[in-house]
């Protein structure tokens, strides 16, 4: 708490207190492993579930397509790519630049219109997820995540309830 006192007014220090305390909340302690990963994304009904929640959620105009702008919403959120300060800057940005974001981007926008349909978005980020899956391999690995919705949770929660 000494580090909380020297770097904040009185006042913020009762505001972040209560900031992380709402955090620790939220958090949920699991344990996975790769095969965790690769049973969520074999079970196509759940693992589709999750992802079009997701998508849903970034969809913040409803078309069915995700934009740019929407899209980093994501990377943001889930923090699976963190991004230099600067990385995007002197592209064109919303997709056209050369940042790290754009590349991304591009990646999911497989016909190049723009945009990421459902489809592209389920087929990459299962990518995504087997890549993780391959990344932890077969030892088990205790995580802390700050998200109920998050896909790593859900995999846990997964398969813990097959269990």
């Amino acid at each position: 708490m000494s580090f909380i006192r020297a770097c904040f007014p009185v006042s913020g220090k009762k505001r972040l207190h209560r900031e992380l305390i709402g955090a620790i909340v939220k958090m949920s302690i699991v344990v996975l492993d790769g095969s965790t990963i690769r049973s969520f994304v074999k079970d196509e009904e759940a693992f589709h579930r999750s992802i079009d929640d997701w998508f849903q959620r970034l969809d913040t105009n409803r078309d069915g397509l995700l934009f740019y702008p929407e899209f980093v919403q994501l990377l943001q959120m889930i923090s699976w790519v963190v991004e230099p300060s600067g990385c995007n800057e002197g592209g064109e940005g919303e997709g056209g630049g050369s940042g790290l974001y754009d590349s991304v981007f591009r990646a999911f926008d497989h016909d190049r219109s723009g945009a990421i349909d459902l489809g592209e978005f389920r087929t990459e980020m299962k990518k995504v997820m087997l890549g993780m899956a391959e990344g932890l391999g077969s030892l088990p690995v205790q995580m802390l995540l700050e998200d109920d919705d998050s896909l790593l949770k859900q995999a846990a929660d997964l398969e813990s309830s097959s269990e």
